[in-house]
This record gives structure tokens, sequence and C-alpha cells, in this order.
């Protein structure tokens, strides 16, 4: 075997397995709806008090 072969083949494995995970997570969050960052499900009422602060914030800013 070449030098570095075992290396690209390593590469190749953690590579396509972190494909299929990137795969997996966007096939479950798109089933679940909303969903942040550590996996959790946002429920509607912290959108609408997040979009009531942010609404409120940028007409503070606008004045």
């Amino acid at each position: 075997m070449k030098q570095g072969t075992i290396e690209l083949i390593l590469f190749g494995i953690i590579f396509l397995s972190l494909q299929f995970w990137w795969i997996r997570m966007t096939i479950k969050n798109g089933r679940t709806g909303e969903v942040d960052k550590w996996g959790q499900k946002t429920s509607s009422k912290k959108l609408n008090e997040l979009e009531k602060a942010k609404q409120d914030l940028e007409k503070l800013f606008r004045s």
C-alpha cells in the first residue's frame, strides 16, 4: 500500500458518516417543524415573544 492510503480511507469514512448524519438530521428537522440548535422543538409562544421583542427593538432603532 502506498503512503497515506489508510489516512484517505479514514477521511472518506468520516466524511461519509457526517454526510449521512447531516441528511438524517435535515429530514428529521423538516418533519418536526422548527427546532432550535439543541434539537428541541420550539413553541409558537416563544416565537411570538421573540417576534414581539424584535419589533419593539426595530421601533426603537428607527426613532
